[in-house]
């Protein structure tokens, strides 16, 4: 019994394999007329997966990457400088959608160091440049540079700044006093600041000689009495803070200074402060972080005269700026301080309030990137050490751990449409050439494009509060002043973040996906995809689950009975709202509905294959296949069919011989002998094993006689 069961299971195995085939084949010739059921599915959707981008590999990429877009037509290019490989000179690329445009490699056969991509800039009223600056030596003396690259990339001759000196890298180009042409703010280590104009003069008044070391920490420029005209803001090392007016005028009440504590020589600050009404008392505080952990608060109103410190948990690095982000949608802007160690959180009111810190390995680097990843309201903070980059909640939560080793050079992590997909994705470059580039589920132009968040290294303003930062209307074309630029009742940053529509166009009854249902009805009452015209990808449009078959578009099962949607749709006596019909037999062939489609079988045919069984004797009475005509059929080959078997001699359709006697089934049942008795045997023939034992038994016999008388025979003599 033994032997027959084993012999069963091997049989019910090869049997089963090849049913799945069969019910592979047979689900998806459901599923092919399941498509052409749904005829108003119109095309296909794929999701993008995380990918990278390999960048030549015979250069190194040391300096951050720029995002602009060079074409005026909504589609960001990136800017990437790479060293040549065993020259001073260096190679300027543009990538448009993941290409690099082959037509717009640039080689500069140049001496430059501390290069700094500053952005677009206009020329002569309509051409397109890309600034870039760096430093050089000139006859011995240290001089930086700013060049232009026309939209076609190539050197313009036409426009070129040269300065003295080496300068801080956060140089802002900047629109700063509203004439509709950007301006230059730059100081170099010697702590002069300049402010130049468009051709790159001196505005008068400027520079100006500071009397503090003021190496490593760029300017800021934030409008800090409300005036609606820019200041410039810089901060020494030792943390004097000097504020002035475009026109050169000190502002009254400055220079202030951060009380750091002065009996440790080592306490200095290396970061850009950052800025802004964290408390939303309508006037401005500065954040600065120390190198040696200690976080201070300062109210850039002089006649307020207060100030704040907390202690961190670590050490805040001329590498490891912070940032800040209203990080929990609660209308506060939060500190997202990057640490050596981790990073810290911070709200403020009436002084530093711990929100989370996060505290995990070491060797961090660069800002944070802060961004809505997944379409919860609620900003992620973005990370990166040497070897992992971070995806942390809105309290500290990892939300996913990704392993990037930066390859040797530090560069930010950014987030921006790269591939035009509506769909913000979030790149990290490494020094070896490896863009990668992480999906994520946030619709979005350039939420974070900047290392600090804006051009100015202030939070992101958004001046018209319609969801849009400032920098992004500027890249799409909408007002920064109206929050509702087409007035189509949208808000603009709704238009983009989430209804996926034109915010310059009155398009309120967008449908992208085409699937029947507009961009607001999906994002705002089924909370679909309007990409994607079949959000749970179960073959059957959003628009037909909800206004024909009043399915779940966001599950494959509504009924979570194990039968998908689109099986019990296709058939008439199944219904996807219904759980308990996965266990019906509405056709009576001994198979529930939940077996039927595991098996391929009609669960409205009892008979699938019309060979006359029903489904479920075939699958568990008769082992025959129930999608093939096999009723003649004899599996185990011992001359009976399985029905025979199964149904007249009642013996083992899966085992020749039930009764293990040597003689199979057929062979007994031609012969007048049991099939099921292993001591009923054939008695009008012998077999052969019969046969061989005589015979062998013979011949010893007979071998062994003649060995005894030829014995015999020689002991006579």
């Amino acid at each position: 019994m033994r032997i027959k069961a084993v012999t069963l299971i091997v049989i019910m195995f090869l049997l089963s394999v090849f049913s799945i085939q069969t019910n592979s084949n047979a689900i998806n010739a459901v599923n092919s007329e399941n498509l052409l059921f749904s005829n108003s599915l119109i095309r296909p959707y794929l999701d993008d997966l995380d990918r990278f981008l390999l960048l030549p590999t015979e250069h190194s990429y040391p300096v951050d990457p720029f995002i602009l877009d060079l074409e005026n037509d909504g589609v960001l290019e990136t800017i990437v400088i790479a060293d040549m490989d065993g020259s001073i000179g260096k190679v300027v690329y543009l990538i448009r959608e993941e290409q690099i445009v082959g037509s717009w490699t640039l080689e500069l056969y140049w001496e430059m160091e501390n290069i700094e991509i500053l952005g677009e800039f206009v020329l002569n009223g309509s051409d397109l440049r890309i600034l870039i600056q760096y430093s050089h030596s000139v006859s011995g003396d240290d001089v930086t540079s700013i060049f232009a690259i026309t939209e076609t990339g190539e050197l313009d001759p036409s426009f070129r700044i040269d300065l003295p000196g080496l300068f801080v890298k956060g140089t802002i180009l900047h629109d700063l006093n509203n004439d509709g042409e950007k301006e230059f703010i730059l100081k170099d280590i010697d702590s002069v600041v300049y402010y130049l104009d468009h051709d790159g003069n001196n505005v008068t008044n400027w520079p100006l000689q500071l009397n503090e070391f003021h190496e490593y920490i760029a300017p800021v420029a934030v409008d800090i009495n409300d005036d609606n005209h820019l200041d410039i803001i810089t901060m020494s090392i030792n943390g004097t803070i000097n504020a002035w007016n475009l026109n050169g005028s000190e502002l009254n009440g400055y220079p202030l200074k951060i009380p750091k504590n002065e009996d440790d020589s080592y306490e200095w600050f290396r970061q850009m402060p950052l800025i802004g009404d964290l408390n939303n008392d309508g006037s401005k505080e500065l954040i600065a972080a120390s190198v040696i952990g200690y976080l201070y608060g300062i109210a850039l109103d002089p006649q307020k005269n207060q100030t704040w410190e907390i202690a961190m948990p670590g050490q805040a690095l001329t590498t490891t700026q912070g940032v800040i982000s209203d990080i929990n949608s609660d209308s506060f802007q939060e500190i997202v301080q990057l640490l050596s160690t981790g990073v810290a959180v911070y709200k403020f009111d009436e002084g530093f309030e711990e929100v989370f810190t996060f505290m995990y390995g070491s060797e961090y680097f660069e800002s944070p990137a802060i961004a809505d990843i997944d379409r919860d309201n609620k900003m992620e903070i973005i990370i990166r050490n040497e070897f992992n980059l971070y995806f942390l909640e809105d309290d500290g939560e990892i939300k996913r751990q990704l392993s990037r080793p930066h390859g040797g050079i530090r560069i930010p992590t950014l987030i921006y449409d790269i591939d035009n997909d509506k769909e913000i994705e979030i790149i990290s470059l490494t020094g070896t050439g490896v863009m990668f580039i992480e999906e994520t589920n946030d619709f979005g132009y350039s939420p974070w494009i900047f290392p600090l968040g804006s051009p100015t290294h202030t939070f992101n303003p958004d001046e018209d509060s319609d969801g849009l930062w400032d920098y992004e209307e500027e890249g799409i074309g909408t007002n920064v002043n109206n929050n509702d630029s087409d007035s189509d009742t949208v808000s603009d940053g709704d238009e983009v973040n989430r209804y996926l529509m034109n915010p310059l166009i009155h398009d309120i009854r967008l449908d992208t996906d085409s699937d029947g249902l507009t961009n607001i009805q999906e994002a705002d009452v089924y909370f679909t995809d309007p990409k994607n015209p079949d959000s749970d990808y179960d073959s059957i449009n959003d628009f037909d689950e909800i206004n024909v078959y009043g399915t779940n578009p966001l599950s494959g099962d509504s009924d979570e009975d194990g039968l998908s949607d689109d099986y019990e749709i296709f058939y008439d006596s199944l219904d996807p709202n219904d759980p308990t019909d996965a266990q019906e037999d509405p056709d009576d062939d001994n198979l529930h509905n939940l077996d039927e489609r595991s098996w391929g079988t009609n669960p409205e045919d009892p008979d699938s294959d019309d060979d006359g069984l029903l489904d479920g004797d075939e699958v568990k009475k008769y082992f025959t296949n129930p999608l093939e005509e096999d009723e003649d059929a004899d599996y185990d080959g011992d001359g009976l069919t399985n029905v025979e078997e199964v149904d007249v001699y009642m013996t083992d359709p899966s085992m020749p011989d039930s009764d293990g006697d040597g003689y199979d089934d057929g062979e007994e049942i031609r012969n007048g002998s049991d099939p099921l008795d292993e001591n009923s045997v054939p008695t009008d023939k012998t077999s052969f094993p019969q046969i061989y034992l005589i015979a062998f038994s013979l011949l010893i016999s007979w071998l062994l006689t003649g060995m005894f008388l030829k014995r015999k025979k020689k002991d006579k003599q």
